[in-house]
């Protein structure tokens, strides 16, 4: 649409003259529709499926956790706790009719526009608006009627757990997302809600963000899962991330259930199965729990096909239940011996567990809550008490991570592996020894940190795999018709209308022809007398001006004449301060050159006639407060001055263009030489061919513009009549520095 609006006020300026904008806007807007309708992300299906009903292929409708979990439980090996899934068909159901899906969208763009700090409050809004939102009435029916049948009549609770669409695929989105525990009956439709709102947590936007997954791609099923009252829980994962090819399996344990080791708030007990065989004794599981525990991981993995990060429970029977499972995010291939740092210090602590190896360097950042991430500094070292996901939000801005309490297998370790953070967890005494502010250098492969700022060899950290999510590719396509610019030279034939193939190229045509148009806007002034108001003033040049809005006084307005001081437009009163300066005596006898002389004769005697060549037409200016065209016509040359000046220095530019003059080719190229030298040496970006010389000046300050626009003023004099003056160029290269040095007396 902006750039519709853009074709179309060319066309309007310019008298229709380029219509075939609108048909290659046409052609490209259609392409670009034709990519978001493939798009569709709508999702169609009943609002509940048994557990017992789902299968891999479901995935769309139940999210990446729940369907693995129906694969597994119906693969009769392993057990998985009775339960059902609530759709991403009931979930597009309750934001349709909540119409919360504009709200939730915008969250990307406050935070692409605003920055990390922006997106908390932003997100609280959105969730509160979901907590408030009714469930809709068949979604409600079918969520409690499954419940109902779940209970068989008797008390339940279960789990409610997030599983949205991508999530613990590629993507692990781990901890992104909310759980709620314990719920009964009549908490059930609340339940529901404060899972769906977590989508929209600051940290889960931030993530999805960074790898490139738009909001409605983030469709949220829910699982609800009959509650257990675990002796023993944990993760387990079926290779250890720093060493994938060998045959190790790590197990975490803690009693009862495992949230504190997931979410970074508890230590776990940390266990290895090295080549089928428990590596030392453990205080929680007996021998035989731990092998079975390799057993169900070495099946998961045969299953799927590659390495795998599964959490489980074992009941007060022994029962073991799996609970989730999902790809494990392995760190690298293999982690190779820490390269050695070249430091002849100690550390200044060590220990903890490696959570994803490297090394990095970093100003101390300390994070005593999560208020402390809305400032979090690019390349910093994150040091704090727990491990958290929601250290999602700045891993992309993190260095390296020390924290006094986390596991390997907890989702804030899961997620520096994604974005390869080195990381250590678990180092005691890490927020009193690494002092905010303070310089440091993490080596998590080894478990140490040094004081101050080492040279890191370039393998130190290995570079974060970008990923390739279907919004994305789509992005990549779209890019197509958006950002690449085909039309880049004004002066080929193929710079037309007709071969624009992308906005970029159709904003690039329409900057170009309205510079064009613009510089002749001042000559649409010429057969409307009757607004013209005559400028009063001391100068060579005949003015009319014409006020389009704050350009003139009242009283030059009802006269029909106007002094230099009612010229209230700001760019206006600039320009004329230059054009009447006092210094330059263009009243006065000049000097003058006879091979100059005689040339301009020449010239005159072998042109057309002054008519034809628009001699004696006067100047034209057509003000606004902040707006000026200013077009002048000096004996033989021509000049035109357009230019916005005001307050937002985006929008601020001036646009000059010299042409023609008086006398042979080689004086007139002399005066543009003249020119050239002075408006670079004022900031313009210049192009000249032959007689012909176009300025440009682009987002300066108010002061500057101003300034500059007086400059013109006093050159826009000093320049006339220059070609007869100028017999070599290097005239015109002492012209300039007697202008540039305030040496008027020269003109």
């Amino acid at each position: 649409m902006d750039v519709f609006l853009m074709a179309k006020n060319l066309n309007q300026i310019a008298d229709d003259r380029y219509p075939e904008l609108y048909q290659a806007l046409k052609e490209i807007n259609g392409r670009i529709e034709a990519e978001l309708a493939n798009r569709d992300t709508s999702a169609a299906g009943p609002a509940i499926l048994r557990l017992d009903a789902i299968r891999l292929g479901d995935a769309p409708l139940v999210g990446g956790k729940m369907a693995p979990l129906g694969e597994i439980r119906a693969s009769g090996r392993w057990s998985v706790p009775d339960g059902f899934a609530v759709t991403t068909a009931a979930f597009v159901q309750f934001m349709d009719e909540a119409e919360l899906w504009d709200q939730a969208e915008r969250l990307e763009a406050i935070m692409a526009t605003h920055g990390p700090a922006a997106l908390p409050e932003a997100c609280r809004e959105v969730r509160q608006a979901v907590l408030r939102a009714p469930v809709p009435a068949a979604v409600a029916e079918a969520l409690l009627g499954a419940y109902d049948d779940l209970a068989g009549g008797k008390p339940l609770a279960v789990a409610m757990r997030s599983s949205a669409v991508g999530e613990d695929e590629s993507l692990s989105h781990a901890g992104q997302y909310h759980t709620e525990l314990h719920v009964e009956r009549e908490r059930l439709l609340d339940g529901y809600r404060r899972v769906v709102s977590s989508a929209y947590g600051a940290s889960a936007v931030a993530y999805r963000q960074a790898h490139g997954l738009a909001v409605r791609e983030a469709r949220m099923a829910v699982g609800c899962m009959r509650m257990l009252s675990p002796r023993a829980s944990g993760v387990l994962f079926s290779r250890a991330f720093e060493q994938p090819r060998r045959d190790v399996v790590v197990i975490s344990a803690t009693r009862g259930l495992a949230e504190g080791i997931v979410g970074g708030t508890q230590d776990a007990e940390e266990l290895r199965v090295v080549d089928g065989q428990l590596a030392a004794p453990s205080r929680l599981l007996s021998e035989a729990e731990c092998r079975e525990l390799a057993r169900l991981a070495r099946d998961l993995e045969s299953w799927r096909g590659k390495p795998m990060d599964i959490e489980w429970a074992l009941d007060p029977r022994g029962a073991l239940f799996v609970l989730q499972a999902r790809p494990l995010s392995t760190a690298v291939e293999e982690v190779a011996p820490a390269p050695e740092l070249a430091s002849g210090e100690a550390p200044i602590a060590t220990g903890g567990q490696m959570a994803c190896p490297g090394a990095a360097a970093g100003l101390v950042a300390s994070i005593r809550g999560e208020r402390d991430l809305d400032h979090f500094p690019s390349g910093a070292v994150l040091v704090a008490r727990h491990s958290s996901p929601k250290f999602a939000r700045v891993l992309e801005r993190c260095a390296a991570i020390v924290t006094e309490v986390g596991s390997p297998s907890g989702h804030m370790a899961i997620l520096a592996r994604e974005y390869q953070v080195p990381a250590i967890v678990g180092l005691p005494r890490a927020l009193e020894i690494l002092v905010a502010g303070s310089a440091v250098t993490v080596d998590a492969t080894n478990r140490r940190v040094f004081a101050g700022r080492l040279d890191l060899p370039a393998s130190a950290r290995p570079a974060r795999v970008q990923s390739d999510s279907p919004a994305l590719q789509a992005l990549r396509r779209l890019a197509e018709l958006v950002t690449p610019l085909h039309l880049t030279d004004p002066s080929s034939p193929q710079f037309a209308a007709a071969s624009c193939r992308s906005l970029h190229d159709v904003t690039r045509f329409v900057h170009e022809k309205v510079f064009e148009v613009m510089f002749h806007f001042g000559d649409l002034a010429a057969s409307d007398r009757q607004s013209a108001v005559t400028l009063q003033a001391h100068l060579p040049l005949n003015v009319l001006l014409y006020d389009v809005g704050g350009g003139l006084s009242e009283a030059a307005a009802s006269t029909g004449r106007a002094r230099v001081e009612d010229v209230v437009s700001v760019p206006g009163q600039a320009f004329l301060s230059g054009l009447s300066d006092p210094r330059i005596r263009w009243d006065h006898p000049r000097p003058l050159s006879g091979r100059g002389f005689l040339s301009v004769l020449g010239d005159g005697l072998a042109a057309p006639p002054p008519v034809a060549r628009e001699v004696g037409r006067r100047s034209y200016a057509v003000l606004s407060d902040r707006y000026m065209n200013f077009s002048t016509k000096a004996g033989y040359h021509f000049s035109t001055v357009d230019t916005y000046c005001g307050t937002s220095l985006g929008k601020n530019y001036i646009h000059f263009r010299f042409e023609r003059g008086g006398a042979a080719g080689d004086r007139r190229a002399r005066r543009v030489l003249f020119l050239s030298t002075v408006l670079r040496a004022l900031d313009f970006t210049v192009q000249s061919r032959d007689d012909v010389l176009v300025g440009r000046l682009e987002k300066y300050d108010r002061e500057t513009i101003q300034a500059r626009l007086a400059d013109l003023g006093r050159l826009t004099l000093c320049a006339r009549q220059l070609d007869m003056l100028m017999d070599s160029d290097a005239t015109a290269e002492s012209y300039a520095q007697s202008f540039l040095s305030g040496e008027f007396t020269a003109f």
